[in-house]
């Protein structure tokens, strides 16, 4: 599925909806971007079939499949329309393959959901289903990809955990890392995983 911000901030879906990804209060498969509402928001980010998006007074929300807690609202509902997680202010999200990761407004990481791999880095191979601090520091960026997560800490050093069985961490290894590990000595102004 595929979501889009136009340039008035308001929120566009379409593609599949199978498990209410769309938000738009179905399962109906769309075809073409389709408004989801009349909020504005300021970030937006699909992960495997769920969906997460910063409201314009940054506050975050969360729809479509919650199996092993990927929304954050602690259960394992799915949900088709955008839903509330929480009280707090973000800054960023990026939605993983069946994880969550998120930057609190003070720079602060959490993340959510499946941690099989150790994606969600808090060390356990537990899974979260609401919002869980992921250790002291603070953070500009993240991204989650199918089984692992990254991070750029606010110093611009590049972090990796979970999955490695490919070498996706860049660690020059294939061990599975279960908390936030520093990859080189450089830094870094961006992140994506594939």
């Amino acid at each position: 599925h595929s979501l889009g911000l136009r340039s008035d901030g308001r929120l566009f879906v379409w593609g599949d909806n199978l498990w209410g990804q769309l938000g738009d209060g179905t399962t109906a498969t769309r075809h073409t971007p389709t408004l989801i509402g009349t909020d504005t928001w300021i970030a937006i980010s699909g992960g495997w079939s769920h969906s997460l998006g910063i409201r314009s007074d940054g506050r975050l929300f969360a729809w479509g499949s919650n199996e092993n807690g990927r929304l954050g609202d602690g259960t394992i509902i799915n949900r088709n329309i955008p839903t509330l997680i929480g009280t707090d202010t973000w800054i960023a999200i990026s939605g993983g393959g069946n994880h969550s990761l998120g930057l609190r407004s003070d720079g602060r990481l959490f993340a959510w959901g499946l941690n099989d791999v150790g994606q969600l880095g808090d060390g356990t191979a537990t899974n979260r289903h609401t919002p869980t601090l992921i250790g002291t520091d603070t953070w500009t960026a993240i991204s989650g990809g199918g089984r692992h997560s990254l991070g750029l800490r606010s110093d611009g050093r590049l972090f990796a955990w979970g999955d490695n069985l490919r070498g996706q961490l860049g660690d020059g290894t294939t061990a599975t890392r279960h908390t936030p590990t520093l990859i080189g000595t450089d830094t870094w102004i961006a992140i994506s995983g594939g």
